[in-house]
C-alpha cells in the first residue's frame, strides 16, 4: 500500500519503512568432517509483519586448516531451513596446517510470508579443517513493504 499525497500515515506503516538490522557471530568452532552443519551461534530469528519483505545478507566464514588437505570447505546462508545456492568457499592445494581464509558471500532474498524467519550459516568442512566460530558471522538488513 503506497503512501499517497493527503493520505494518513500510520505508525505501523512508518515502522515497516525503517530497515531492521540483525547480526550474529559464531560462539564455538565447527570441526570437520561435517556436511551442512550449523555454525554454533550464527543464527538470527526475527518476525516480519508483511509478506514479501526483502533482506540483504552478508556472511563471512572463517575456514582454518588443522592438517594438510586439498578438499573444499564452504559456508552458505540457510533461510527458514533451506540452503541458498551460493557458497563462500576455500580450497588450498596443496594445503598445509597453517593455511586459513575467510570467505564471504552476499545475498538478496525475499521472505514470501509474514511471520517468524530464521537466517543461519551452515558449513561443510572436511577432515583437517574447521570453521572458526568467533570469526564467522552474518549481518542481515530487512526491508518490509508499506
Amino acid at each position: 500500500m503506497p503512501i499517497l499525497a493527503g493520505g494518513i500515515v500510520t505508525a505501523g506503516a512508518l515502522g515497516r519503512m525503517q530497515p531492521k538490522t540483525y547480526d550474529a557471530v559464531g560462539t564455538s568452532n565447527l570441526v570437520g568432517p561435517v556436511t551442512d552443519g550449523d555454525v554454533p551461534g550464527c543464527s538470527v530469528t526475527f518476525t516480519t509483519t508483511t509478506a514479501n519483505a526483502v533482506a540483504t545478507v552478508v556472511i563471512a566464514v572463517d575456514l582454518d586448516l588443522t592438517a594438510a588437505t586439498t578438499t573444499l570447505g564452504s559456508g552458505r546462508l540457510n533461510v527458514d531451513g533451506v540452503g541458498e545456492s551460493r557458497y563462500a568457499v576455500f580450497q588450498q592445494g596443496p594445503g598445509t596446517a597453517s593455511d586459513r581464509a575467510t570467505g564471504s558471500q552476499v545475498y538478496r532474498i525475499t521472505l514470501p510470508t509474514a511471520g517468524s524467519h530464521t537466517l543461519k550459516i551452515t558449513a561443510t568442512a572436511p577432515t583437517g579443517m574447521l570453521v572458526t566460530g568467533v570469526y564467522t558471522s552474518l549481518v542481515a538488513t530487512v526491508y518490509e513493504v508499506v
